[in-house]
């Protein structure tokens, strides 16, 4: 699998290419390189070098944010539901607001579809940590996933390509 921070000159790509593009491939997964330690589901991400070698961590689109996610368990299993710890960050060092809101969704823009599932997520720690449950890769192929941060009345997305073999 290999995960990669969107631009938005590749977004606007997949825009055009949901076209031209259509299901139709038995669900298949693959897996993130397993690290040493999954992280707890009220810990914050490790540090480890283990660790930092899975994580993913990406600016949000308009620079106020670095939000970073790992899978709970160390790895995306084969189409089976699956958790992933998320550490939330603003670029000006500023503490999040209390009632911060963080959501996480998945599409498939070649395909035309999203998840079959509506992941859950935890509530932000002090910290900016949260976990999101209930997350379903059912098939091989380009994901998009994009954890958006709502603080303030104001939304704010970070996206990252997984491509599941």
């Amino acid at each position: 699998m290999r995960i990669v921070p969107c631009s938005s000159f590749a977004r606007l790509t997949l825009v055009a290419t949901v076209w031209l593009c259509a299901c139709g491939k038995a669900p298949v997964a693959a897996t993130v390189p397993p690290a040493d330690a999954a992280p707890a589901h009220s810990a914050p991400i490790p540090t480890t070098a283990a660790a930092s070698a899975i994580a993913r961590d990406a600016r949000s689109a308009d620079g106020t944010y670095i939000v970073r996610w790992l899978p709970v368990n160390g790895a995306i299993p084969e189409a089976e539901v699956f958790g992933i710890a998320i550490e939330i960050v603003r670029t000006d060092g500023s503490v999040l607001a209390k009632d911060a809101v963080v959501t996480v969704d998945a599409e498939m823009p070649h395909h035309g579809h999203g998840m079959n599932l509506v992941p859950t997520v935890s509530q932000l720690d002090p910290k900016g940590n949260c976990v999101a449950e209930g997350l379903l890769f059912h098939m091989p192929g380009r994901w998009v996933l994009a954890i958006d941060v709502e603080e303030g009345g104001v939304s704010e997305r970070t996206q990252w390509y997984v491509d599941i073999e």
